[in-house]
């Protein structure tokens, strides 16, 4: 006998909770920590939106799935944006259905951008797919490197000359694998705020959720689960951060930036660099870069996961609009006017995006 109940995540008991790290642990599809109970933990203490649907099977907890709902009958993934792999957390076999999932929990649409492609059930409602590129390190750094060489890759030659060049011009370099000081994420959150208003990108950090799930999530040292904010330093003087998170071995990349003045040294690469060869000592074995193969990521990487974008509409009206607009979208790119839609439709972007985060 199956049942399917949508709860706050506060609800669930610590039984639930640790059925949910076991079915995370037991599917290798699901090693992101994004998958961990603790990520949506952290997620629900910053907003009021965050349910888990509970699979039971037998009296028994066999499947999880997170969402924030958006609305009486439409949801997103935990985390909205800042989520970079979503989908149902259960075992391998267990069989399951996007209707019966959503229809349980009193939803018509589910929104995802980073769905596991492999879970079969949401394919029909892909719109992308897009790879999110791995760095594998389970046979230490000097095999990777090995590795790149053997393949032509040259990235590793031209950071430690730009490195070299940076220890020489303004301090000898030292990098820190795991700060707690909470000053310093600050200044990453100051720097990526920069960042995303030279690239006309939304400011993630204009929202105040986001800047407190980071400061929770960089004290957050569970027994699976912690937060990582690493520093590389120029003399005394921090000149690239990344803040991510590290679940059963696998680092996942996800605010990594740098001081702006520095650019021309390349110090995130450096700090990347620096970042894989502390790894192993750290008990990382793998590095998730995030989806989109480009730039530096297409020469580091050594594997990628397929994910997609997307929307599970259960009503096939509101499907079929969305199609149409999206066709709309596409004919309009393409169209001599595409130049004249461009300023409202960048609003129209922002709007979207604002909804997302708020």
């Amino acid at each position: 006998m199956r049942e399917i109940l949508a709860v706050k995540f506060a609800e669930l008991s610590p039984s639930q909770i640790a059925s949910w790290a076991r079915c995370q642990a037991s599917n290798e599809s699901l090693e992101s920590p994004y998958f961990h109970p603790d990520f949506t933990q952290c997620v629900a203490t910053v907003r009021d939106d965050v349910e888990v649907a509970v699979i039971q099977q037998n009296g028994e907890s066999v499947g999880f799935f997170p969402f924030q709902r958006r609305g009486r009958h439409a949801a997103m993934p935990v985390g909205g944006r800042l989520s970079d792999y979503q989908g149902l957390i259960c075992r391998r076999d267990l069989s399951w259905n996007v209707k019966e999932v959503l229809s349980h929990c009193d939803l018509t649409s589910w929104s995802f951008d980073h769905v596991l492609a492999c879970q079969t059930p949401w394919s029909e409602f892909h719109r992308v797919t897009d790879l999110s590129p791995q760095i594998e390190l389970g046979n230490g750094f000097e095999a990777y490197c090995t590795g790149l060489r053997k393949s032509g890759v040259d990235e590793l030659r031209q950071t430690k000359r730009k490195a070299r060049k940076l220890a020489r011009e303004v301090g000898l370099l030292r990098f820190e694998f795991r700060s707690l000081d909470s000053g310093l994420l600050d200044q990453l959150s100051t720097w990526k705020a920069e960042q995303y208003q030279r690239t006309q990108v939304t400011n993630v950090f204009a929202f105040p959720w986001t800047g407190a799930l980071l400061h929770m999530l960089q004290t957050h040292q569970g027994e699976e689960l912690s937060g990582i904010l690493s520093v590389l330093y120029s003399g005394d003087r921090p000149v690239a951060m990344h803040m991510g998170m590290e679940c059963h071995g696998l680092l996942h990349w996800w605010f990594p930036t740098y001081d702006p003045c520095l650019a021309k040294y390349s110090p995130g690469r450096i700090l990347l660099i620096e970042l894989l060869q502390a790894a192993e000592s750290n008990g990382v074995h793998k590095v998730d870069l995030g989806r989109g193969v480009v730039g530096y990521k297409s020469r580091a990487m050594t594997g990628a996961v397929m994910v997609a974008e997307g929307t599970a509409d259960l009503r096939p009206l509101a499907r079929r609009l969305h199609e149409s607009l999206r066709s709309t979208k596409q004919w309009i790119r393409e169209s001599p006017i595409s130049g004249a839609a461009r300023v409202p439709g960048r609003l129209i972007h922002q709007l979207s995006e604002w909804w997302t985060f708020r």
